[in-house]
């Protein structure tokens, strides 16, 4: 099976660099330009979980004319995803298929609208990552990973990416409620991404600060209320119970408070925007939820502006709006 990889960061790199040392026929393909200099240079080093590898798979910026794969795994964060469609429709030509890993809701559906309905898998991944730099990632924890047909059916294609993962070291479900699995990982990451973005604090800090906690409690009620309008059948109908306790025990990084650290704009819009969204048509109130897309707004601005724009002079903008500027 020839296995591209679209999104190489820290989770996209850490499976595909594992699959490659199993020996399957990886490409990885990422934007980062000095991540995939290094990755042609000195192969991908994949350390943490699974031990500490350093592992020769081509990389490159985007496919090449007529490069084509069995099956296109999507693991760009969610402000790439139409784009990233449409490179795995380019790819899979009319024989493959692509399967979306990603966090928050309406990426299955986004990847259906450009490569087809029958041709997308859903996937979700328990295990969480880092990039340490160019050419270097890190598996932080090692957790389940499941896949599953989007209609619940059993079919091999699926069966076989499983085993592929399975040999790679990846402890593998395939199960026939994958939407179920996505809207609980998504019940996970509302509850903790951003709040651990808009604090600075991983989650076993801001599960052992009574105020913190507190809110946590009340995004949870929020989130849980909306699953129940919805409808949704979670694999885990306490789920808000283990994220607590989770929470507690977890002391990685989240992606999101990874990309505000680095002035990089957030997945907000795809996990608690996303929530608004949904509580909106369904009329169920989420403050707690708003207030923190408000805030996380404001907090990945103000990093965007310190990494990337440190000289701003603030003493000229408020003159230029005193003389009648309005932006």
């Amino acid at each position: 099976m020839k296995i591209a990889f679209i999104g190489a960061g820290a989770m996209g790199g850490s499976y595909g660099g594992l699959l490659a040392k199993a020996g399957h026929d990886v490409r990885l393909i990422d934007t980062w330009a000095e991540h995939v200099a290094a990755i042609r240079a000195r192969g991908l080093r994949v350390d943490g979980a699974l031990g500490d590898h350093t592992v020769p798979v081509p990389a490159a910026e985007a496919p090449e004319e007529g490069e084509s794969a069995d099956v296109a795994i999507v693991f760009t964060d969610t402000n790439n995803t139409r784009p990233a469609a449409e490179t795995a429709a380019a790819l899979i030509g009319d024989g493959g298929f692509a399967v979306t890993f990603q966090n928050g809701i309406g990426n299955v559906e986004a990847l259906q609208a450009a490569v087809g309905a029958d041709r997308v898998l859903g996937g979700s991944s328990m295990c969480s990552a880092a990039s340490i730099g160019p050419g270097h990632v890190r598996l932080t924890h090692l957790r389940k990973t499941a896949i599953g047909e989007i209609d619940g059916a059993a079919r091999p294609r699926a069966d076989a990416l499983v085993a592929a993962l399975e040999a790679a070291g990846f402890p593998m479900r395939r199960v026939s409620d994958i939407m179920g699995h996505i809207w609980q990982k998504f019940v996970v990451n509302c509850a903790g991404n951003a709040l651990a973005a808009v604090t600075g604090l991983r989650p076993g800090e801001f599960a052992r600060l009574a105020d913190t906690a507190a809110f946590q409690g009340r995004l949870l009620d929020e989130i849980m209320a909306v699953i129940e309008a919805k409808g949704i059948a979670l694999p885990d109908p306490d789920v808000a119970s283990g994220v607590r306790t989770g929470s507690r025990k977890s002391f990685n990084r989240p992606s999101m408070l990874q990309h505000v650290s680095a002035g990089r704009p957030t997945e907000i819009d795809a996990l608690n925007g996303a929530l608004v969204r949904e509580a909106h048509a369904l009329g169920v109130p989420v403050p707690a939820n708003e207030a923190l897309v408000a805030l996380l707004k404001g907090r990945e601005l103000a990093q965007i502006r310190a990494v990337h724009e440190p000289d701003l002079d603030y003493d000229a903008w408020e003159a230029r709006v005193a003389a009648g500027e309005t932006e």
